[in-house]
């Protein structure tokens, strides 16, 4: 709260007062001598309390606002040293938010890239086992020609045709 002086001037203020006004006038009216015959000293003194009076009381009233402009001051400097500490403490957690960000990109990008890995990995076994199974293929075809026992080549070729099947489905998968 601001304290407001009633008078910006002195000027003013004896412009605007009644009771300045009022002797004033006597004194230009009937001279000095004129009117200190005219004044009746009692209501001078009287005038004179009950303006040091009121001087006495705008003082306190004065003090009173200059101590609430104090108090005002000191809860303001108060809370802006508390939304300081928010603010640094907010700053804080979103550093902490973004680096566990990033530390968890890191993390998902090096698994995806040892899944890549392990599936690149898989792949050159797969087509391995698929070289070994052609070669398979043929040592049963060179058997049957030979004529070895039917049901023995039969459930051999029943295995090498599911492990074949096996294999073409990890890569079909696996390729996607």
């Amino acid at each position: 709260m601001r304290a407001v002086e009633k008078h910006p001037s002195l000027v003013e203020h004896l412009f605007n007062d009644s009771r300045v006004r009022k002797y004033g006038m006597m004194v230009l009216a009937h001279g000095v001598k004129g009117a200190a015959k005219k004044i009746n000293p009692a209501a001078l003194y009287v005038d004179a309390a009950l303006s040091a009076f009121e001087a006495v009381n705008s003082y306190l009233k004065y003090a009173k606002e200059c101590q609430k402009t104090k108090q005002i001051l000191a809860e303001n400097r108060k809370i802006k040293s508390q939304l300081d500490a928010q603010l640094k403490i907010l700053k804080i957690k979103q550093e902490t938010s973004l680096k566990e960000g990033q530390a968890r990109l890191d993390e998902l990008s090096r698994r995806i890239q040892l899944s890549h890995d392990q599936r690149a990995n898989l792949l050159t076994q797969v087509k391995k086992h698929l070289q070994i199974i052609k070669i398979i293929q043929k040592k049963l075809k060179e058997e049957r020609e030979e004529g070895v026992s039917f049901k023995q080549l039969q459930q051999a070729q029943q295995a090498l045709d599911h492990l074949l099947l096996t294999s073409l489905m990890f890569i079909t998968n696996n390729v996607e």
